[in-house]
């Protein structure tokens, strides 16, 4: 639901959306939808998909370690966590309506967006597969009529700066022709002190370059074509990742690390302002083709055609996934562990990391989507639709770590020091090739049934291909065909002009697909029905926007990630845990109770239960029904989102715009299983509240061009909170990433 501030005589502000294809307002579609206009998102400073988490009810985001680009999404509870590139996500995410095949990668600047559409449930009719928990559209502005643009200047604590710079020729000659041009550039130092390096290189430190060209013609005549062109190219330093539990074993095995010339083991569950760590370099290139073309065949038909080819390559140097370097240890030969008489090759004193790794991934993918959109007088409004997409990755990332075991006997190191542990320093090899190849058709057609009562149902078939060749460590060659009819039927009762009603019933599917790391090879498809019933209201002269659903949605072979580690590496494995069952409400209201004054504010809240999840346990070896004690990692059963803004206009000098957000998870738990993950439950996060703000004077006069200055503050309270967990199981350690702390600054913006 969009929560913008409007014009004070004519209420709310209406919002165009295109959820279902078409353009409509917001309040008239009978989903569970939720919008920012471009001046909202500006007022919020959201500008890529790592900070939307404020957009809608029910809606998480967070970063994984080893990484600034690996991105979850959850929506409603739903989502991946695994940026491994042969599972994908539940929630889909889209540019202008074309699909982004991986949320890993997806954390680049879009520039001069219009609008966030966030679609939440299963959207499986019109979106298709990977959507069982909802969709998130970005829509970027089009290029302008008229000649203008703008200049903004930033610059904030941590070194930030930032440049921004977008520039509409206007149309050319009366060709219908026109052009929009965008840059930015920004950069920040870290925001843990990591003594090894610099700040430019302390983790959590980025710089990015991103530039788009966009291109339309329309002439007034029948056909309009939107031709746009987006690069980023992004090198940063993963956010910082600290140890925060070990073993007995872990600490034992380290109290001499100082001692025999190593660092000493540092570990804690609260936040560490410095750090030695040893990683690298991120370096992640984002390029992307997008074409639209829509044609009026007829006065009320049109032929529309989506056209998406994208590139994304990222290389990690070096991923420091301990929280320490510089520790010292005895190490042998991997070849020993022959009890009883453990003997073994002693390779002596050397550096050693508990786990590390390099990493380089690359994807590419093309997709073509049609679209018949039409009436058939003014009762049936229909969308008949075919859906290509194809895809081909790759991922190389060998890992580094320590396998640490108990000697029954002391073991002289020299210089009077003994110890009680040895390790085995282990690098498996880790690289696969993955293909992806889906195609759809579908449909859905809208019946006004009278002047208030409208039925909509649709049908979607998909066939989904999958080939995984793996190099290493499991040499294999896999290959599975997934295919699934999908529907959807909802109904809409309009009990005046500014109150709907809705029921909805849909399902959904998620494709399977490989686990590189498990020697199980694949899983199954997962599968969703959802009920929901919703009301949309707009009340006391469009003064009061309030908006509440409820549902509940029944999962089957629900894909869960879980976090494994051993001898073999580190990985997080899917597996098709059974039934669940998600159960819910949502409401969202914006109000204007004075001229000026805007106050919105959203609650979601999800009861998540599972019905089955069986697994084979570790000791035992027999199958074992978990679904008691499992979790729902990475997601929330509850948020919550309030801000407040006025505007007012300041004589002879501007607009002032002011305004305070408030935004709250509830706590998160890292992995579903305590028995493999025995740190689980101390590095879960407890709820986290967060508070943002801008200040901003705009419209000032500088004779041909008007500025805006604006101040600006995130997490200004300084609260601790996670982005991630991990919790590395038999290898006897766990760690956290904390978020950013209080970060603020001031933005200048010339408009011309």
């Amino acid at each position: 639901m969009a929560q913008d501030a409007a014009e004070a005589p004519a209420g709310l502000q209406e919002i165009v959306v295109t959820a279902q294809k078409r353009a409509e307002n917001l309040q008239n579609t009978p989903l569970a939808v939720s919008a920012l206009t471009g001046e909202a998102l500006e007022a919020r400073r959201i500008s890529d998909i790592s900070n939307i988490g404020s957009v809608a009810p029910n809606l998480t985001t967070s970063i994984t370690p080893a990484s600034t680009t690996n991105i979850t999404v959850h929506i409603r509870g739903i989502g991946e966590s695994d940026p491994v590139l042969t599972v994908d996500s539940p929630v889909g995410i889209y540019v202008d309506g074309v699909v982004i095949g991986r949320t890993t990668g997806a954390v680049f600047d879009l520039v001069d967006l219009q609008r966030v559409e966030v679609l939440r449930g299963p959207q499986g009719t019109l979106y298709g597969r990977n959507t069982t928990g909802g969709a998130v559209n970005f829509i970027t502005a089009k290029p302008a009529d008229t000649f203008k643009g703008s200049q903004t200047f930033g610059y904030g604590n941590l070194g930030y700066m930032l440049s921004r710079t977008s520039v509409d020729t206007g149309e050319i000659a009366k060709s219908g022709l026109k052009f929009k041009l965008s840059y930015v550039h920004k950069q920040r130092n870290g925001y843990a002190d990591d003594l090894n390096q610099p700040d430019k290189r302390d983790p959590g430190a980025y710089n990015t370059d991103a530039f788009r060209v966009a291109a339309r013609f329309d002439n007034g005549g029948p056909v309009r074509v939107d031709y746009a062109f987006d690069y980023n190219d992004a090198k940063s330093y993963a956010v910082p990742f600290q140890l925060a539990y070990v073993r007995s074993d872990i600490a034992g095995y380290f109290a001499n690390s100082q001692a025999l010339g190593g660092n000493p083991l540092v570990y804690s569950r609260d936040r560490l302002n410095t750090l030695r760590l040893g990683q690298g370099l991120l370096h992640d290139k984002v390029r992307g083709h997008t074409l639209t073309i829509e044609a009026d065949l007829a006065d009320n038909l049109t032929l529309r055609s989506l056209t998406g080819i994208r590139k994304w390559t990222n290389t990690v140097a070096e991923a420091d996934m301990d929280g320490n370097d510089g520790l010292r240890g005895l190490t042998v030969s991997p070849a020993i562990i022959t009890p009883p008489d453990y003997k073994f090759v002693s390779l002596g004193v050397n550096d050693i990391r508990l786990f590390s790794g390099v990493n380089a991934r690359a994807q590419k993918q093309f997709s073509q989507e049609l679209n018949l959109l039409g009436k058939i007088g003014d009762k049936i409004e229909f969308v008949l639709g075919g859906f290509y997409y194809r895809e081909k990755a790759s991922e190389n990332n060998p890992s580094q770590l320590a396998l640490i075991m108990e000697s029954p006997v002391a073991i002289p190191l020299g210089g009077g020091l003994t110890t009680n542990y040895f390790a085995t320093d282990l690098d498996p090899p880790f690289y696969y090739k993955h293909t992806s190849k889906s195609a759809a058709v579908f449909g859905q057609a809208t019946f006004r049934a009278t002047d208030k009562l409208s039925l909509t149902g649709g049908l979607r078939y998909t066939e989904d291909r999958k080939h995984m060749d793996q190099i290493a460590s499991i040499p294999r060659d896999l290959r599975k065909k997934f295919s699934q009819l999908n529907w959807a039927v909802s109904a809409d009762y309009r009990f005046t002009d500014r109150v709907m009603g809705y029921a909805r019933v849909a399902t959904g599917y998620k494709a399977g697909g490989f686990n590189p790391r498990s020697v199980g090879g694949s899983f199954d498809p997962e599968k969703i029905i959802s009920y929901e019933a919703g009301l949309k209201t707009e009340l006391l002269d469009r003064r009061l926007r309030f908006n509440l659903t409820a549902f509940h949605s029944r999962y089957k072979d629900l894909q869960v990630s879980q976090f494994l580690a051993g001898s073999s590496g580190a990985s997080t494995i899917t597996v098709n845990a059974g039934k669940a069952t998600y159960t819910g409400i949502e409401a969202e209201v914006v109000a204007q109770p004075a001229k000026g004054l805007t106050f919105n504010g959203s609650f979601g809240y999800v009861d998540r239960k599972y019905k089955s999840f069986v697994i084979r346990d570790a000791e035992t070896n027999e199958l074992v029904d978990v679904a008691n004690e499992a979790r729902f990692s990475y997601s929330a059963s509850t948020t919550v989102n309030a801000g407040v803004q006025y505007d007012t206009e300041v004589a002879d000098v501007g607009k002032l715009t002011a305004r305070l957000d408030w935004t709250y998870r509830g706590k998160i738990y890292f992995h579903p299983l305590d028995r493999l993950n025995p740190f689980n439950r101390e590095i879960a996060d407890g709820g986290a509240g967060r508070f943002d703000a801008r200040i901003a004077l705009s419209d000032i006069d500088l004779g041909p061009t008007r500025a805006t200055v604006a101040l600006w503050g995130k997490n200004i309270t300084n609260k601790d909170y996670l982005y991630a967990g991990i919790d590395f199981g038999s290898l006897g350690f766990a760690g956290v990433s904390y978020a950013e702390p209080r970060t603020y600054g001031v933005d200048v913006k010339f408009d011309f």
